[in-house]
């Protein structure tokens, strides 16, 4: 499997999940030209997993259902976005797995300020290999085992963000939305020390903030504590997804 890095953080959310001819589609925070333009063959695209209702990961949802591709949402996003019932969009639950293409996909709750947000566990049919995809969200409640690929947000680091309050930079109130809403480089070390990694193979780092994370830092701190090969997302990065190099 590969990883394609359309856009990540907080001016749009996007990323291709391809293998063997197929292409599902985490989040749409970009117009839909941009997405369709990254995918070679529009007949490989299974379908679409919306995280939550933001136009940084749902700009081009909309579009994307009125050409006819499977978009799997919450109700709670579904009512937030306002859908047409004609839309080729499907509303999905926490905890209740479905299947799209060759994917197994079970939705589990996510902690943003969103209608309903959700976070997705996605099984290779093909390959058996399990990929964890969340993003905004301040902590995670569940643990995860035999996680093989993780793409999770780190958006800020704890000790930033408070000294860009100190320095009125940033507000009270958004600083204290931000605890409240998005994975810190301190939640996300909780997080996985939380979870049994032996199956772990790369931890992939998404929506860093601009101006309130230290990507270097980050990676540096992740891989230290995991021991996990770490890398951050970036616009326009093909990673590979392999159990083995070969």
């Amino acid at each position: 499997m590969r990883l394609k890095v359309l856009s990540t953080g907080s001016r749009g959310n996007c990323y291709l999940l391809q293998d063997e001819g197929r292409t599902l589609i985490l989040d749409a925070g970009l117009p839909v030209r941009g997405i369709m333009q990254a995918i070679d063959d529009p007949g490989s695209i299974v379908g679409c997993l919306i995280t939550h209702e933001h136009m940084d990961h749902a700009k081009g949802m909309r579009s994307l259902a009125q050409r006819g591709i499977r978009v799997f949402v919450s109700s709670g996003t579904w009512n937030a976005v306002g859908c047409d019932p004609i839309w080729s969009v499907t509303c999905i639950a926490p905890e209740r797995t479905f299947s799209v293409g060759d994917f197994t996909v079970k939705p589990f709750r996510t902690e943003h300020d969103a209608a309903e947000p959700l976070g997705f566990l996605i099984r290779n049919g093909r390959t058996g290999e399990m990929i964890l995809y969340a993003t905004d969200t301040y902590y995670l409640r569940n643990t995860f085992p035999g996680v093989n690929y993780w793409i999770i947000e780190c958006n800020y680091c704890d000790d930033l963000l408070d000294s860009m309050m100190m320095d009125g930079e940033v507000s009270l109130e958004l600083r204290n939305r931000l605890k409240k809403s998005h994975l810190s480089l301190n939640r996300l070390k909780e997080a996985l020390a939380a979870n049994d990694l032996s199956a772990t193979r790369k931890i992939i780092l998404c929506h860093l903030s601009d101006r309130r994370s230290d990507e270097q830092r980050m990676v540096r701190e992740i891989s230290a504590q995991t021991g996990i090969e770490t890398v951050a997302a970036d616009e326009g990065m093909d990673i590979p997804l392999n159990l083995t190099p070969f």
